[in-house]
C-alpha cells in the first residue's frame, strides 16, 4: 500500500525522541539546528557582518549567543522518508526562511504575505506555483487540491521523482511544501475541490485568494461565482507553449464578470455537455483571448487531440516553472495592495534569442 502521509510530526521532547528512533529500522538524523544557530548569530549581531566566520565562532559573544538559544528547537520528524531534522523553532526558522527576501520584500509585506491564505486548486502548474509561494516565505496556511495521481507522463511539469508515481498529487506538493517549511499548515483537498468544500473554505474565511488551475471547465465557473459571492480575488496561470497567459479576476474589488463575460452567457455556453471541442472553444477564445493569441504550435497540438492522435493537450515544465513564478509576483501585488486593477490578460512570452 502506498504511504499518502503529509504532515510531519513536531516535537520537543528527549525522550520521545529516543522512543520514536527506538521503533524506526532505518532512519537518517540530520542537525540543522547547529548550521542555522551560525546563521541567525550574524543576523542577529550585525556588528560581525564581514568578520571572517570561524573567528567570529571563536568568540565569547557566539557562545553566549548559543547558550541563550540552545532550547529553542524542534524535532521534525517526517515519516514518508523516515528523516528526523533537528530545526529551529518557528520564529527563527522564518527569519532565516526570508532573511535573503530583504529588501526586495519589506519585513511589515513579508508578514502580509505570510498570513496571507491562499487556495491552490490543481496540481499541475499549481503544483509549482505553491511550491513557489512557498520559498518566497508567502502563505504560511495553504489549501491545495486535486483528485489525481501522478503518472509517468506527469514529470515532464510536476515537480516529483519516479519514487512517487501513483502518490495523489497533493500528497507530493504537501510533502513538499513541509520539507521547505515543516512550520506550514496545509489543508489537502486529495479527492479534488468542489462548490461544497470550495463555499465551507470561502465561509469561513479560510482562503483570501484563490489560484485557480482546474481542468474541469464546469468548476472553473462555479469557482468564479463562489468568488464573487465571497469577494475574493482568483488568479489563473494557462498555459502557451514556452509562455503562460495570466489573469487576475478582482472579486473583492468589485469586478463581476467571469472572464469578462455576464453569468447568463456561461449559464448558455455550460447548458449542453462538454466535450473536448468546446472546451477547446472555451479555452481558445473566452479564456485565452482568441486565436491569434494562442502558440502556433498549442494550435497544431489542439487539432492533434481532435483527431484523437494525442492524449491530452501538450504541456511544458518550464511553462510550468514560469507559470509559479508568475503567479507568485500577482499574489504579492494583491496581498500588499500594489494591484488594483479588475481584470487583467498578460501574455507573458520570452524572447527569442
Amino acid at each position: 500500500m502506498i504511504n499518502q502521509e503529509v504532515k510531519p510530526t513536531i516535537f520537543k521532547d528527549e525522550a520521545e525522541l529516543a522512543s520514536l528512533k527506538e521503533k524506526l529500522i532505518n532512519f537518517q538524523y540530520i542537525d540543522a539546528f547547529e548550521r542555522q544557530l551560525k546563521e541567525l548569530f550574524f543576523i542577529d549581531n550585525k556588528q560581525y557582518i564581514g568578520t571572517d566566520k570561524e573567528t567570529a565562532y571563536q568568540t565569547e559573544d557566539f557562545k553566549k549567543y548559543c547558550e541563550t538559544k540552545k532550547d529553542h528547537f524542534n524535532y521534525i520528524f517526517y515519516p514518508w522518508n523516515q528523516t528526523i531534522v533537528k530545526c529551529a523553532q518557528i520564529n527563527d526558522f522564518l527569519t532565516l526562511k526570508t532573511n535573503r527576501n530583504q529588501d526586495l520584500i519589506t519585513s511589515a509585506e513579508q508578514e502580509i504575505l505570510r498570513n496571507f491564505k491562499i487556495g491552490v486548486f490543481g496540481m499541475s502548474v499549481g503544483s509549482n506555483i505553491a511550491f513557489v509561494l512557498t520559498q518566497a516565505g508567502i502563505s504560511n496556511k495553504i489549501a491545495i487540491a486535486d483528485f489525481d495521481e501522478l503518472d509517468t507522463t506527469n514529470l515532464n511539469r510536476i515537480l516529483a521523482g519516479t519514487h512517487q508515481i501513483g502518490l495523489n498529487k497533493t500528497t507530493i506538493a504537501a510533502r513538499h511544501i513541509y520539507e521547505d517549511n515543516p512550520y506550514a499548515e496545509v489543508t489537502t483537498f486529495d479527492q479534488g475541490i468542489n462548490v461544497e468544500n470550495l463555499e465551507k473554505l470561502l465561509a469561513n474565511k479560510e482562503i483570501d485568494c484563490i489560484i485557480e488551475e482546474i481542468d474541469e471547465m464546469t468548476m472553473k465557473i462555479e469557482t468564479r461565482k463562489l468568488a464573487l459571492k465571497y469577494k475574493v480575488p482568483v488568479v489563473m496561470i494557462t498555459d502557451n507553449g514556452d509562455g503562460v497567459v495570466l489573469h487576475i479576476e478582482r472579486y473583492d474589488l468589485g469586478y463581476d464578470k467571469i472572464f469578462e463575460k455576464d453569468e447568463a452567457y456561461w449559464q448558455q455556453k455550460l447548458s449542453g455537455p462538454m466535450g473536448k471541442e468546446l472546451a477547446g472553444d472555451i479555452i481558445i477564445n473566452d479564456i485565452v483571448g482568441g486565436m491569434h493569441q494562442v502558440d502556433p504550435k498549442m494550435i497544431a497540438s489542439v487539432g492533434r487531440v481532435m483527431k484523437k492522435e494525442l492524449v491530452s493537450w501538450s504541456q511544458l515544465g518550464s511553462a510550468a516553472i514560469l507559470g509559479g513564478v508568475v503567479a507568485t509576483y500577482a499574489i504579492k501585488q494583491i496581498a500588499v495592495g500594489d494591484n488594483k486593477t479588475f481584470f487583467v490578460r498578460e501574455y507573458i512570452n520570452l524572447p527569442k534569442f
